[in-house]
């Protein structure tokens, strides 16, 4: 299974305890304070590495670094040189600047210099001085990696909602520009014709007044396609993740290569001839296998024949067994990460900690138990090491690559809440336009008078569009139910239907929604119907609220036998089922002969179900 990275640092910190804990089992001259130390400095350690983006607290280090010297003080013979990584890597991540690694550095000194003062054979002062820098940079590269890589996350959600303002506030410049533009065209040729005497002149401009609110009507209701990508914001931690990980990695091989040497050169009972000396051999191979793999991840690829290379890498570690020689083992975690890192997950997890065991079982039968537990956790250390670094680092490639994803889906999802606001906002004022002027081109022969009417009307409607344009980019554009029904009745009346209304108070939740429901039937009623009769009823009952819409002289349903219209339902219908399902709520539309009803139903009190990620 694929370690999320806090807890494949977690798991990190819990297997460096483990390992000096058992290192210091496994000595006679160790007491229980030094044992409860380490053990309390690896605690203080997770909220020092594990800080979810905040600064630590400043006593954790302090508090730290003096549990890490305490058993120098008070159990000077259970003192180990070189068991003091955690120290290191909490200087890097709780100091800032230069002092930051200046005292890492010295923490590296200090250790070689008790070393020399303990009087410890040289590879054991190399080992002090060497093990502090290895663990502390290992621990700080995946603490910063995981630090950096969960606030590019946290902030996905910050980089979607600036890409929906983008396009909403581009979309919002369209219909803004464009019914700001036609309204007033509208309004100027509804003026024009009022003030002409002669009919035909009146009759032409009429015509221009009700083409440009058709073509506005229709602009609005189909936005302007993404000419061209949205620009994704750059983020300088990408740079700086990539630019950790790598030399952290090399720096760490690079450094337990310097160890594997010196333990060689410096074992007086090895004989030139012998497997251990010739291993010498073989370790350049493995290692330049091990950076073939790893810089092939790094730059996105898979190296030619993987099943080959990784089964030389075996080879050179595991081969020298056949012979009884387990020298390559000490490496054997480097290649454990490798197999993580290229293998699928079923098969990955088992051979790797298989491959640690191969080490563990063969330290327990040379030297017992405890050699070979800790064994075991310094080679599933190195593993997770090498897997985190690397993976993190993929990671954020992998980031870069759907940011553009995330903004692009977040720039469509606005595109459609915006265009549902410009439909339940616009559509009803800009169709009105529409019908009045139509009508007053067909009176304008017979009844100058209601012509006259009809105009008056039209410049009402033009009106109402533009209050509602400058509605539409304001922070709360939720409608009134109350204000709704009032001005459907003006509309309908408007348009020549008797209207009845029998509506009880609606309030919270549940009146905005209604009032979108109501414009919109309202809307539809005026295009697709000549009504004589309107009826809206609004009754609340047993806890939900029922909205009703009746009509008659409805216009015929072509291509259809049935009576039924829900089947088939308009852009505007559809978007009212969307609107209502998201509150827990249902729409059904029916039709007898020419009679339409259209019924609402939803929770007075709800919660919003849109999926909002």
């Amino acid at each position: 299974m694929a370690l999320s990275p806090a807890r494949l640092l977690a798991g990190f910190i819990c297997l460096l305890c483990l390992l000096r804990v058992t290192f210091h089992l496994g000595e006679t001259t160790s007491g229980p304070l030094t044992v409860a130390s380490v053990i309390a400095v690896a605690a203080l350690q997770l909220p020092i590495s594990l800080r979810g983006g905040r600064r630590p607290a400043p006593v954790l280090l302090p508090a730290q670094a003096v549990l890490n010297y305490l058993p120098l003080l008070a159990e000077a013979e259970s003192w180990r040189a070189g068991g003091s990584g955690f120290v290191a890597a909490s200087v890097l991540l709780v100091v800032s600047g230069p002092w930051a690694w200046s005292l890492f550095g010295l923490i590296a000194l200090v250790e070689g210099t008790l070393a020399v003062a303990l009087d410890l054979a040289p590879v054991q002062v190399y080992y002090a001085v060497v093990a502090p820098l290895n663990v502390g940079l290992m621990l700080y590269g995946l603490s910063r990696l995981t630090d950096l890589l969960d606030r590019v996350r946290r902030e996905r959600s910050e980089l979607a909602a600036r890409a929906g303002e983008v396009e909403r506030l581009r979309l919002w410049g369209y219909v803004h520009g464009l019914v700001v533009s036609s309204v007033s065209a509208v309004e100027r040729l509804a003026r024009r014709a009022r003030r002409e005497h002669d009919a035909e002149a009146a009759r032409g401009a009429i015509r221009r007044a009700v083409a440009v609110a058709r073509e506005a009507l229709e602009r609005v209701r189909s936005l302007p396609a993404v000419e061209e990508a949205i620009p994704v914001p750059s983020r300088d931690d990408d740079t700086r993740i990539l630019r950790l990980a790598t030399p952290i990695l090399v720096i760490t091989h690079v450094l337990f290569i310097g160890q594997s040497l010196f333990n060689f050169v410096a074992d007086e009972g090895l004989d030139p001839g012998s497997g251990d000396a010739g291993y010498l051999v073989l370790l350049p191979v493995t290692f330049g296998l091990q950076f073939w793999h790893l810089a092939a991840l790094r730059a996105g690829t898979r190296p030619r024949g993987p099943a080959w290379t990784l089964a030389a890498q075996a080879l050179t570690i595991h081969a020298p067994l056949l012979q009884g020689n387990a020298s390559g083992l000490v490496v054997s975690g480097f290649f454990a990460g490798v197999v993580l890192l290229y293998l699928r997950t079923p098969v990955s997890w088992p051979l790797s900690m298989a491959i640690c065991g191969i080490a563990a079982l063969e330290a327990w039968s040379t030297r017992g138990p405890g050699v070979a537990a800790y064994q075991l956790c310094s080679t599933l250390a190195t593993a997770l090491t090498v897997y985190g670094l690397t993976r993190l680092a993929a990671l954020v490639t992998e980031l870069r690559k759907t940011r553009a994803e995330l903004v692009e889906v977040a720039a469509l999802r606005e595109r459609l809440q915006v265009g549902r606001d410009v439909h339940d906002l616009l559509g009803r004022g800009l169709t009105a336009i529409v019908l009045h002027g139509e009508l007053a081109l067909r009176l304008l022969g017979t009844d100058p008078g209601r012509a006259a009417e009809q105009l008056e009307r039209v410049t009402e409607s033009a009106r109402t569009a533009l209050s509602d344009t400058a509605r539409l980019s304001a922070p709360d554009r939720r409608l009134s139910l109350a204000a709704e029904t009032d001005s459907a009745r003006a509309v309908l009346e408007s348009a020549g239907a008797t209207v009845r209304i029998d509506a009880a108070p609606v309030t919270g939740p549940a009146e905005p929604v209604l009032a979108v429901v109501l414009r919109e039937a309202v809307t539809n009623v005026l295009r697709h119907s000549t009504p004589y009769e309107c009826v809206i009823e609004i009754a609340v009952e047993d806890g939900r609220v029922r909205l009703r819409v009746a009509n008659d002289r409805a216009a015929p349903v072509s291509n259809s036998v049935s009576d039924s219209v829900s089947d088939e339902p308009g852009t505007g219908l559809r978007s009212l089922r969307a609107r209502l399902a998201a509150v827990g709520g249902e729409l059904t539309t029916t039709r007898t002969g020419d009679r339409f009803e259209l019924l609402a139903r939803t929770p007075v009190d709800h919660e919003n179900l849109t999926p909002t990620r």
